[in-house]
């Protein structure tokens, strides 16, 4: 006799319990993307003990007619598919049809649903995937699961579990994720018979970020609504207020479903570059739209990981949609919405070294510059230029403001390849530098010379200074180019780009007006009149903003 055999059902449905159902919330995960599907608008979830002992689903969906109760938990079978081409053209959350078999084969199943034709619902009962009762019984349209003793026959798999505070951690937050992106379905999460969270699904999604993330993250919350072909985005994306070191803030769906890909994260960091603080990453929470065609869920049982068929293309997607909302947030009082649709590419183009040469300044510039009338209260402690503007009152960082306004030309000048971009030195300056300065000079001579430095060498270690890059300084060349050097050689950075972007942020912030140094009031009408035409004038290069505004009724006593 050979050595192989066929497995019996349970045991199938046991080993695939463990690929779909780690643990409680992925059962809450199953079901409630079943409740999704099945059209509901109102979803109650309750759970005992973390979901160990009792997981309840219940919602007002199109229910399960009685003639599919007893394969609704049969291994692979779906509604959602009749044949492998069906998922080019699926959009529903579920299409396996592992979720029910695989829960019910640990647990202690009950099944009660009702469709709206049927006079009568019928109530289900399984235990280790098999049924031990049907029964008619009295319902409303809809469907209510119970879960009970969960992996109450697989020791192993309970004995893996944290403990109950942690697990109700874990449903509570996939809860909020999906009623974040399901607007118009009212949520209702129970924990140990207290209601912990719920959503009214009324559409707004500004309401449930309130409740969820507070009154901070709400007030600093930008809307995004974005249109490229067949491609759509929608959702909310926070300025660099709300930054944070970790991701746990950025949520990415696709057609509602909850994904994880690593094409959209390197956008998302890319579109958020130079509005957060270096090493944070930005508030966002998107839901990407696009044909099922587009797309590969097929990927894992878990259908959180996805491959699409032109990453090069969702890439530019989702960079130009962050970038460009980002960019139509208010500023000083100004919500003038202003294409910006040819600076994001440019910076784009710039990002992936296909700059077009141009000879002026227009993809910094806006086509319109904003419109506001302010009244100039003074300077604080020799760093915040303060205005007043109707009922609000701006403190702008003059330092960041004008390290931005250098940025912007200085990038400029160097992508577009401008020449005559050096001011030359009245005296050339001759200095003595460390290897490791001569060394990281001599590699990045080009980088230097584009940026409008005229730089010469005496023997190894010697440089002759004879022109700095043709902006305003407040400081002398030495300090600055030393600034610079010594910035640089601070960083470890190995990508050629992100030594570019570095080396053009830091010439911007060495040569920039400093906290403590004293500006007139005509130089502070010229760094905000150059601020108001930038396409994009919130933050300095590093990520730090550049205003920060306060309602006449925040600072009353």
């Amino acid at each position: 006799m050979g050595n192989i055999v066929l497995l019996d059902d349970l045991t199938i449905n046991k080993i695939a319990a463990g690929e779909v159902i780690e643990r409680p919330a992925n059962v809450v995960k199953e079901l409630v993307e079943n409740s999704i599907d099945a059209g509901a608008t109102n979803i109650i979830i309750e759970i005992k003990n973390g979901g160990k002992s009792l997981i309840k689903v219940v919602d007002n969906g199109k229910g399960i007619s009685p003639g599919d109760l007893e394969i609704s938990i049969e291994s692979h079978a779906t509604s959602k598919i009749k044949k492998i081409e069906d998922l080019e053209n699926t959009y529903t959350m579920g299409f396996r049809g592992e979720a029910l078999a695989s829960i019910s084969a640990v647990s202690y199943f009950t099944l009660i649903s009702k469709t709206e034709n049927n006079l009568s619902g019928y109530k289900m009962t399984a235990t280790s995937g098999n049924i031990i009762n049907i029964e008619e019984v009295a319902a409303k349209t809809g469907t209510t699961i119970m879960v009970e003793n969960l992996f109450f026959n697989t020791p192993v798999r309970y004995k893996f579990l944290k403990n109950d505070g942690t697990e109700s951690k874990y449903i509570k937050e996939w809860v909020q994720k999906v009623a974040l992106v399901n607007l118009n379905i009212s949520f209702k999460l129970i924990i140990d018979k207290k209601d912990v969270f719920s959503s009214n699904g009324n559409g707004k999604i500004e309401d449930l970020i309130y409740v969820i993330y507070g009154k901070k993250i709400c007030d600093n919350i930008i809307k995004v609504d974005y249109n490229f072909d067949k491609y759509k985005m929608s959702g909310v994306v926070g300025n660099t207020m709300i930054a944070e070191e970790t991701r746990r803030n950025q949520i990415t769906y696709l057609n509602k479903r909850i994904i994880k890909n690593p094409i959209i994260m390197n956008a998302i960091d890319q579109a958020f570059k130079g509005a957060t603080g270096i090493g944070k990453h930005g508030f966002c929470i998107l839901n990407l739209e696009m044909p099922a065609n587009f797309y590969d869920v097929n990927v894992h049982p878990n259908k959180m990981e996805v491959r699409f068929k032109d990453e090069d293309e969702i890439y530019k997607f989702v960079y130009h949609g962050i970038k460009e909302s980002l960019l139509n947030a208010e500023f000083l009082g100004d919500d003038d919405k202003s294409d910006k649709k040819e600076y994001v590419e440019n910076e784009f183009k710039f990002l992936k070294n296909e700059s077009d040469v141009k000879t002026e300044d227009d993809n910094i510039i806006r086509e319109n510059k904003r419109k506001i009338d302010y009244k100039f209260l003074g300077i604080s402690f020799k760093t915040y230029i303060v205005i007043q503007i109707k009922n609000d009152v701006y403190f702008i960082d003059q330092h960041a403001a004008h390290e931005r306004i250098l940025y912007e030309q200085i990038k400029n000048n160097y992508k577009n390849n401008i020449s005559h971009n050096t001011q030359m030195t009245f005296i050339p300056e001759v200095f003595e530098l460390k290897h490791n300065e001569a060394e990281f000079i001599k590699e990045n001579m080009e980088l230097f010379t584009n940026i409008g430095f005229d730089l010469e060498f005496f023997g190894d270690n010697s440089i002759k200074i004879n022109g700095i890059p043709d902006i305003e300084y407040r400081g002398k060349t030495k300090n600055i180019f030393f600034d610079i050097l010594d910035e640089m050689l601070s960083t470890n950075r190995t990508i050629f780009k992100d030594i570019e972007e570095r080396f053009i942020a830091t010439v911007a912030c060495k040569a920039a007006v400093k906290a403590g140094m004293d500006l007139t009031e005509k130089e502070v009408d010229y760094l905000i009149q150059n601020l108001l035409v930038l396409n994009n004038p919130y933050t300095c290069p590093h990520g730090r903003p550049t205003t920060i505004k306060f309602n006449k009724n925040e600072m009353s006593l």
